[in-house]
């Protein structure tokens, strides 16, 4: 179990942030997620390929040199967007008995609750819904972004909660 210390702000803080003190948690494991590798460089390809499809679609009508500006805009864009998404994904994962938490860097609680039937999981990758009707988030975890008991036990949860 990994060891994670906040200050105690209390989830009923305006900011919407939820302590990783032990206090409350019970026997929940916490497991620390590492930035997926596999992730990262699929982003970084499907974002070179975007790129050249879009220079490959606007040379023809504007000319070679013409088309690199909004390409590099576009890719610059796409950049951007990129490294948002990787901030926002969960850092740790709190393993609980009947539901799984998911925390930022920062502390801030972005899903909470039991895994739901629409959970995927594959060899390498899970896609977990995690939370109720109301307030639902899907999670993309990678297997190379957390240790393989804990990817196997996740992924054991996902097929529990899709009825298989």
């Amino acid at each position: 179990m990994i060891a994670l210390t906040r200050t105690a702000t209390g989830p009923d803080h305006p900011a919407g942030r939820d302590t990783l003190s032990p206090a409350g948690r019970g026997s929940a494991l916490r497991v620390l997620l590492r930035p997926s590798a596999t992730v990262c460089a699929l982003l970084a390809v499907s974002l070179v390929v975007a790129s050249a499809a879009l220079w490959t679609a606007l040379a023809p009508l504007l000319g070679g040199w013409r088309a690199v500006p909004p390409t590099l805009a576009f890719a610059a864009a796409g950049m951007l967007g990129a490294l948002a998404w990787r901030r926002a994904q969960p850092r740790v994962i709190e393993i609980g008995p009947d539901c799984i938490r998911a925390f930022t860097r920062d502390g801030v609680s972005i899903a909470s609750g039991p895994l739901t039937a629409g959970s995927q999981w594959g060899a390498s990758l899970l896609l977990l819904t995690v939370g109720t009707a109301a307030r639902r988030r899907t999670l993309l975890i990678a297997s190379d972004a957390l240790p393989a008991a804990s990817f196997r036990a996740l992924a054991v949860r996902a097929r529990c909660a899709a009825g298989h």
